[in-house]
């Protein structure tokens, strides 16, 4: 799925978690994360609990 303007998602490679900006928010996830993958993946499950991909009036 597209990513909204505005939406990254960044995985720290030296700490092992996500860093994600959705909104206008930043939310770090501490991790750690075995891989960029899945830390990649916990960023966009996040966003998805925050209304990433809903429609409107959802």
């Amino acid at each position: 799925m597209k990513y909204e303007i505005g939406m990254h998602i960044v995985y720290d490679v030296l700490n092992k978690g996500v860093l994600v900006e959705f909104r206008g928010k930043s939310h770090y996830l501490a991790g750690p994360f075995k891989t960029q993958k899945e830390a990649i993946g916990a960023g966009e499950e996040l966003c998805r609990k925050l209304g990433w991909g809903k429609s409107d009036g959802a």
